[in-house]
């Protein structure tokens, strides 16, 4: 009882606060008219006048929530935004009026809290409000929301509050973050991704009942953007994805409404089309795909996460992959696959090269253990003739350099048709069955390092001094002539 009478008091007081300031406001006004009248104003300039006493009465309109009480207003913001966002704030500094661009209140060092535990820290915080309620003081009602620098900190127990900001239904508002962080971590607290925010914006279409939301992110010093719009009568959802940078365009759509939900997803990669169909169930993903080429298949566990799949091509331009602007390159050079907590197994197999006669069939076998990916047991065949191993490669992050290091195990299955492509001298032409050598191939100065050369298990003095030599270069950059040339000193090397 007594908590009420004290809020009534409260009340009336910021009544007979506003009440007074808007009388007091009239009076003043009365006054400025009365000594026009009796300075002899021009009647021609009534115009004049009448305008200017609208400009007038519209300010004096619009400033009355500068005399709202700060903390009756910022507890109902904080009940508003709960209410209609599921948001919940925590204000640590008062909160301030603003005029411009439009009506707003404003605070800086504002929390949100999820299940008790603060979850983001924003610097800048600005809820707008609907401006024909200013003379109810009491019914504040809020409009859009506008998040600037904010540092949200995260780990997967908090992604339901990112899944109620999804379904909430929006009206006519909107929410709005500027450039903030997501600081993702595990259980532990250790940060597993930055994801950076340029722009997000949450809008609700009447007319089409969509939930619309529209990302500028950027995660592993990679930009996207990302469209998404949510049926909630339907249950359906639709996202759309696009990275410039990595040429990667995804179109998804998802039907939720039975236990297990059914998706197709479009992905358009290095100009090149695909469609998978996948099942969503409780734990595990799966996920196929076939056309009149390609055929793709596999298998995602969320709890731990990990990824295994097939991947069949009919044929793949090596050039458009391994160029120094290619996805390929382009994840390596971001780290994105530097990650303790991915976990895969990639089989990709490509049966011709298209830009190189000469290789075929080949096995691509990329694993990912705790962020360290590897390449091993990858093989591939030249002609007939030769098959490539790839062995014990590992990708190496070091300070700013990306390292491939791994050991090459060549057989040979029929050295005349080798020689004879390149054109090696028939006095060199020896009886080889196995060369193996370890390597290191640096992707920032696209230079490779050879060691540890053995023809059919034996090291050979000529072949470590032409090595080491080759070593030493400043320039140790392959193409088609170098190429050659290196082949045709190697052999010449081996045979003394």
């Amino acid at each position: 009882m007594y908590k009420h009478n004290s809020s009534l008091k409260k009340l009336k007081k910021q009544y007979v606060s506003i009440n007074d300031s808007i009388e007091s406001y009239f009076n003043r006004l009365k006054l400025f008219i009365i000594k026009v009248k009796k300075s002899g104003f021009d009647p021609n300039h009534r115009v004049f006048l009448t305008v200017g006493s609208i400009v007038i009465l519209t300010i004096g309109y619009f400033i009355l929530p500068s005399a709202y009480d700060k903390n009756l207003i910022k507890n109902e913001i904080k009940r508003q935004v709960l209410n209609n966002y599921n948001i919940d704030l925590k204000f640590n500094q008062k909160i301030n009026y603003g005029l411009l661009p439009l009506p707003h209140f404003s605070s800086k060092n504002v929390l949100i809290e999820n299940n008790q535990k603060e979850i983001a820290n924003i610097k800048n915080f600005k809820v707008f409000i609907h401006t024909n309620r200013f003379f109810a003081f009491n019914e504040v009602k809020i409009k859009d929301l506008l998040i600037k620098k904010a540092d949200f900190n995260i780990n997967k127990n908090d992604l339901e509050f990112f899944k109620n900001l999804l379904i909430s239904t929006y009206d006519d508002n909107k929410i709005i973050i500027e450039n903030s962080n997501i600081f993702f971590k595990n259980i532990n607290d250790e940060l597993l991704f930055i994801n950076k925010i340029k722009d997000i914006k949450f809008t609700y279409d009447k007319k089409k009942s969509l939930n619309i939301f529209n990302f500028k992110n950027e995660i592993f010093n990679i930009p996207f953007k990302l469209n998404l719009n949510l049926d909630k009568f339907t249950k359906k959802i639709t996202t759309k994805f696009n990275s410039n940078k990595i040429r990667l365009n995804i179109e998804n759509k998802i039907n939720y409404k039975n236990e297990v939900i059914v998706g197709l997803l479009e992905i358009l990669l290095i100009n090149k089309n695909i469609l998978l169909d996948y099942q969503i169930h409780k734990n595990y993903l799966d996920f196929s795909s076939q056309d009149n080429e390609n055929s793709f298949e596999g298998h995602i566990d969320f709890k731990p996460f990990y990824l295994s799949a097939n991947l069949n091509y009919e044929r793949i331009n090596t050039k458009s992959v391994f160029r120094e602007s290619s996805i390929l390159v382009d994840l390596i050079k971001s780290e994105i696959f530097n990650n303790r907590n991915l976990n895969l197994n990639i089989n990709f197999n490509i049966k011709d090269v298209i830009d190189n006669d000469q290789l075929n069939n080949l096995l691509l076998k990329v694993i990912i253990q705790e962020g360290i990916l590897n390449f091993s047991n990858s093989n591939i065949m030249w002609k007939d003739s030769l098959k490539i191993n790839l062995n014990e490669s590992e990708l190496n992050f070091e300070e700013d350099q990306i390292n491939l290091i791994g050991r090459v195990k060549v057989d040979f299955k029929d050295t005349y048709d080798f020689y004879s492509f390149f054109q090696i001298k028939r006095n060199f032409r020896k009886k080889i069955d196995q060369v193996e050598f370890d390597f290191i191939y640096n992707f920032n100065s696209k230079e490779i390092n050879f060691d540890n050369i053995k023809v059919d298990n034996l090291s050979n003095e000529n072949l470590d001094k032409f090595i080491n030599e080759f070593n030493v270069k400043g320039n140790r950059v392959f193409n088609k002539i170098t190429f050659k040339n290196f082949i045709n000193d190697f052999f010449s090397s081996y045979a003394g």
